[in-house]
Protein backbone atom coordinates (compact mmCIF):
# COMPACT_ATOMS: atom_id res chain seq x y z
CA UNK A 1 0.00 0.00 0.00
CA UNK A 2 1.55 3.32 -1.10
CA UNK A 3 0.79 6.17 1.64
CA UNK A 4 1.89 9.71 1.49
CA UNK A 5 2.07 11.40 5.01
CA UNK A 6 1.49 15.65 5.38
CA UNK A 7 3.49 17.16 8.17
CA UNK A 8 0.54 17.56 11.02
CA UNK A 9 -0.61 13.84 11.67
CA UNK A 10 3.26 12.54 11.56
CA UNK A 11 4.40 15.92 13.78
CA UNK A 12 0.97 15.81 16.41
CA UNK A 13 1.84 12.07 16.80
CA UNK A 14 5.49 11.96 17.31
CA UNK A 15 4.71 14.95 19.86
CA UNK A 16 2.43 12.84 22.47
CA UNK A 17 5.09 10.09 21.79
CA UNK A 18 2.70 8.02 19.25
CA UNK A 19 4.36 7.71 16.21
CA UNK A 20 4.61 4.24 16.12
CA UNK A 21 0.94 3.81 15.39
CA UNK A 22 1.58 5.36 12.29
CA UNK A 23 4.05 2.46 11.01
CA UNK A 24 1.08 0.22 13.00
CA UNK A 25 -2.01 0.53 10.82
CA UNK A 26 -0.43 1.60 7.32
CA UNK A 27 3.39 0.26 7.32
CA UNK A 28 5.37 2.68 5.65
CA UNK A 29 4.90 6.10 4.59
CA UNK A 30 6.23 8.68 1.80
CA UNK A 31 7.00 12.13 2.78
CA UNK A 32 8.11 15.06 0.46
CA UNK A 33 11.13 17.40 1.09
CA UNK A 34 9.26 19.83 1.72
CA UNK A 35 7.39 17.62 4.61
CA UNK A 36 10.45 16.67 5.95
CA UNK A 37 11.99 19.67 6.13
CA UNK A 38 8.82 20.96 8.25
CA UNK A 39 9.17 17.85 10.47
CA UNK A 40 12.51 18.37 11.26
CA UNK A 41 12.54 22.51 11.08
CA UNK A 42 14.49 24.15 14.10
CA UNK A 43 12.21 25.05 16.63
CA UNK A 44 10.51 21.46 16.71
CA UNK A 45 11.32 19.48 20.18
CA UNK A 46 14.62 17.87 19.54
CA UNK A 47 13.27 14.65 21.23
CA UNK A 48 10.95 14.85 18.43
CA UNK A 49 13.30 15.57 15.35
CA UNK A 50 15.21 12.14 16.89
CA UNK A 51 11.93 10.22 17.11
CA UNK A 52 10.92 11.50 13.27
CA UNK A 53 14.78 10.87 12.01
CA UNK A 54 15.04 7.00 13.19
CA UNK A 55 11.57 5.83 11.89
CA UNK A 56 13.05 4.05 9.06
CA UNK A 57 9.78 3.55 7.89
CA UNK A 58 9.03 7.55 7.01
CA UNK A 59 10.50 7.31 3.54
CA UNK A 60 11.35 10.48 2.00
CA UNK A 61 11.49 11.70 -1.37
CA UNK A 62 11.96 14.82 -3.53
CA UNK A 63 9.18 17.23 -4.00
CA UNK A 64 7.02 16.38 -7.34
CA UNK A 65 6.83 19.33 -9.71
CA UNK A 66 4.79 21.95 -7.92
CA UNK A 67 1.49 23.88 -8.81
CA UNK A 68 -0.55 26.30 -6.60
CA UNK A 69 -3.21 24.57 -4.97
CA UNK A 70 -4.13 27.45 -2.48
CA UNK A 71 -2.14 25.62 0.26
CA UNK A 72 0.58 25.03 2.91
CA UNK A 73 3.90 23.93 0.96
CA UNK A 74 3.59 20.76 3.13
CA UNK A 75 0.13 20.19 1.97
CA UNK A 76 0.75 20.94 -1.52
CA UNK A 77 4.01 18.68 -1.75
CA UNK A 78 2.04 15.80 -0.40
CA UNK A 79 -1.06 15.67 -2.22
CA UNK A 80 1.27 16.37 -5.75
CA UNK A 81 2.94 13.86 -4.28
CA UNK A 82 -0.04 11.25 -3.54
CA UNK A 83 -1.27 12.63 -6.68
CA UNK A 84 1.87 11.71 -9.31
CA UNK A 85 2.21 8.30 -7.52
CA UNK A 86 -1.22 7.09 -7.80
CA UNK A 87 -1.09 6.55 -4.12
CA UNK A 88 -3.88 4.18 -2.21
CA UNK A 89 -4.23 7.59 0.32
CA UNK A 90 -3.07 10.66 1.95
CA UNK A 91 -2.60 10.95 5.44
CA UNK A 92 -3.48 14.73 5.92
CA UNK A 93 -5.97 16.27 8.94
CA UNK A 94 -6.56 19.76 7.77
CA UNK A 95 -9.96 20.48 6.70
CA UNK A 96 -8.87 22.97 3.09
CA UNK A 97 -6.31 20.00 2.34
CA UNK A 98 -8.84 16.95 2.80
CA UNK A 99 -11.03 18.66 0.41
CA UNK A 100 -8.36 19.21 -2.41
CA UNK A 101 -7.06 15.61 -1.92
CA UNK A 102 -10.89 14.28 -2.37
CA UNK A 103 -11.24 16.68 -5.49
CA UNK A 104 -8.30 15.06 -6.70
CA UNK A 105 -9.76 11.63 -6.45
CA UNK A 106 -7.34 10.38 -3.23
CA UNK A 107 -8.66 8.50 -0.59
CA UNK A 108 -7.67 10.55 2.43
CA UNK A 109 -7.05 8.97 6.06
CA UNK A 110 -6.56 11.52 9.11
CA UNK A 111 -4.82 11.16 12.98
CA UNK A 112 -8.40 9.83 13.64
CA UNK A 113 -7.79 7.08 11.02
CA UNK A 114 -4.92 5.87 12.34
CA UNK A 115 -6.13 5.68 15.80
CA UNK A 116 -9.24 3.97 14.86
CA UNK A 117 -7.08 1.39 13.22
CA UNK A 118 -5.16 1.30 16.25
CA UNK A 119 -7.63 0.50 18.33
CA UNK A 120 -9.43 -1.71 15.66
CA UNK A 121 -6.12 -3.70 15.47
CA UNK A 122 -5.65 -4.24 19.10
CA UNK A 123 -2.52 -1.85 19.21
CA UNK A 124 -4.15 0.64 21.79
CA UNK A 125 -7.21 -0.62 23.92
CA UNK A 126 -8.54 2.75 24.01
CA UNK A 127 -8.99 5.82 21.79
CA UNK A 128 -9.94 9.05 24.36
CA UNK A 129 -6.88 8.44 26.16
CA UNK A 130 -4.47 9.34 23.27
CA UNK A 131 -7.22 12.03 22.00
CA UNK A 132 -6.71 13.69 25.13
CA UNK A 133 -2.83 13.34 25.10
CA UNK A 134 -3.06 15.17 21.51
CA UNK A 135 -5.58 18.29 22.03
CA UNK A 136 -3.32 18.87 25.35
CA UNK A 137 -1.04 19.26 23.15
CA UNK A 138 -2.41 21.34 20.64
CA UNK A 139 -4.16 18.99 18.38
CA UNK A 140 -7.80 20.98 17.69
CA UNK A 141 -10.65 18.84 17.22
CA UNK A 142 -14.18 19.90 18.55
CA UNK A 143 -16.09 18.32 21.17
CA UNK A 144 -18.85 16.85 19.52
CA UNK A 145 -16.50 15.51 16.77
CA UNK A 146 -14.70 13.73 19.29
CA UNK A 147 -17.23 12.02 21.29
CA UNK A 148 -19.13 10.99 17.76
CA UNK A 149 -15.47 9.22 16.90
CA UNK A 150 -15.50 7.56 20.57
CA UNK A 151 -19.15 6.87 20.46
CA UNK A 152 -18.39 5.13 17.10
CA UNK A 153 -15.45 2.92 18.16
CA UNK A 154 -17.35 2.08 21.21
CA UNK A 155 -16.49 4.27 23.79
CA UNK A 156 -18.98 6.52 24.70
CA UNK A 157 -18.85 8.29 27.85
CA UNK A 158 -21.47 7.39 30.77
CA UNK A 159 -24.14 9.83 31.15
CA UNK A 160 -22.52 10.54 34.48
CA UNK A 161 -19.02 11.52 33.50
CA UNK A 162 -20.68 13.61 30.60
CA UNK A 163 -22.60 15.63 34.20
CA UNK A 164 -19.55 15.41 36.14
CA UNK A 165 -17.38 17.19 32.86
CA UNK A 166 -19.81 20.09 32.57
Amino acid sequence: MIVVADTSPVLHLARIGRLELIRAVLGEVIVPRTVWSELIQPGTRLEVVAMVRTAAWIAVVEDPELRDLGLDPGETAAILLASSLRADAILIDERRGRGVATGMGLAVIGTLGVLAGAKRAGVIALARPVIAELRTDGFWLADALAEEFLRNLGEARRQDEQDESR
